[in-house]
């Protein structure tokens, strides 16, 4: 799935007439630019987008700068700062197109007092290991933060916002996604210490990341922009890119190569180890078809107890292992964004006879689930699948294929 084609396309059939002033942040940011560029010529654009490192794209006019993910760090405070700060200096019959995907939480970051960037990384890490989703992820993250939850609206003055969206959140939801800088914000300061407390983390954060919160729900500092603010009331924001056009686009690329593609609406979320073992032995029962493939997405979590490396597809694919033991069926579990954890690895492939390779390595699967150390699993495998930073971010595909059946 193109960012740059999707957005070249949506502004092609909806071409714009006023003045662009471009600002952007996410994983996908720098390719979005360029189909912004591509529609509407770059003679007549200015801006600036925030991307990760080994996402960036060839620019002529829009500005990049890189931020740092999966947490922040001081190059994330720089790129907050400059993008409000080209926010303000943009024409004041500027229309500001803001390109948003995810990973925009971690690559804009600009802590609210007394909250300190040291403080933020520690209630990120703690949150990110806790099995949060991501929209309480982000609950917590919009009120820590001056740019999240609205803070660029802040900063147009009543421009009009118009945001192009890339979800990589179940839902679709624009308040969600990247944190929602240049949306309104429907959530409160007591449903951040909500979800604090539903991880047991509000004794575990730093102080200031408590008091703050708690200031915040007795209305002794400022909310985020909520719907119906005067700074939301120029706002729009369109979905253009999500994890159904990356179902649908593999879906007929499997059918290219000969393969019957059976779609699946219904996300995959929660626990990763326990969706994969939900989902996986119904693929080992699938009568009827001689050659299918099996399309899947979503976003599910990891509780973090063990001391290995991996992320959620790694992980995934590790519990689904065990559901496919003998099964002629072939397992891919990855993120679109080609980042799985802190690894260099996208996700992990599994099939009927990963098991019996394991033990012949003197692996132990069990134990590998134990301590969250499916990369080290698949490494010795050969089984990752590393595909580098790919410039999209849409959440998780599964992907399976095999022979036999489809019910």
């Amino acid at each position: 799935m193109d960012p740059t084609r999707l957005v070249r396309d949506h502004l092609t059939a909806s071409p714009q007439t006023r003045p662009l002033f471009v600002v952007g942040a996410g994983k996908a940011a720098a390719r979005m630019a360029a189909g912004v560029e591509a529609a509407l010529g770059s003679e007549r654009l200015d801006g600036i987008v925030v991307t990760a490192p080994g996402c960036e794209a060839a620019l002529r006019r829009i500005r990049i700068a890189i931020g740092s993910h999966p947490l922040p760090d001081r190059a994330s405070v720089a790129a907050a700062n400059e993008i409000l700060r080209a926010v303000g200096r943009a024409a004041p019959d500027a229309t500001l197109l803001a390109l948003i995907s995810g990973g925009a939480s971690s690559l804009l970051a600009l802590p609210r007092p007394p909250v300190t960037l040291a403080d933020k990384i520690a209630a990120n890490r703690l949150l990110l290991a806790s099995g949060a989703a991501i929209e309480e992820l982000n609950t917590v993250r919009k009120h820590l933060s001056a740019i999240k939850g609205g803070g660029v609206l802040r900063a147009a003055g009543g421009r009009t916002v118009t945001t192009l969206i890339l979800s990589d959140v179940i839902g679709d939801d624009p308040s969600v996604i990247g944190s929602a800088p240049t949306m309104p914000d429907p959530s409160t300061y007591a449903d951040a210490i909500a979800v604090l407390r539903r991880y047991a983390l509000l004794d575990r954060v730093p102080a200031a990341v408590r008091d703050l919160l708690e200031a915040g729900a007795r209305g002794e500092t400022v909310e985020t922009v909520k719907p119906g603010d005067p700074e939301a009331r120029r706002a729009t924001a369109t979905v253009i890119g999500s994890n159904a056009t990356a179902r649908r686009a593999a879906a007929i690329h499997a059918a290219r190569l000969g393969y019957e593609p059976v779609v699946e609406d219904t996300p995959l979320s929660g626990d990763t180890a326990a969706a994969a073992r939900r989902w996986a032995p119904r693929l080992t029962r699938r009568p009827g078809i001689a050659r299918w493939c099996v399309i899947a997405g979503g976003e599910t979590t990891v509780v973090v107890r063990g001391a290995g490396r991996g992320g959620r597809n790694q992980e995934f694919a590790l519990a689904a292992a065990a559901e496919l033991e003998g099964a002629s069926v072939v397992l891919l579990s990855a993120g679109t964004d080609g980042i799985d954890g802190p690894t260099d690895a996208a996700g992990a492939f599994a099939d009927g006879s990963t098991l019996a390779r394991a033990r012949e390595r003197g692996l132990d699967q069990q134990k590998s689930l134990a301590d969250n150390d499916a990369y080290a699993f698949f490494d010795r495998l050969g089984d990752l699948f590393r595909t580098g930073p790919t410039g999209t971010n849409v959440m998780d595909l599964k992907i399976a294929v095999g022979v036999g059946s489809a019910s």
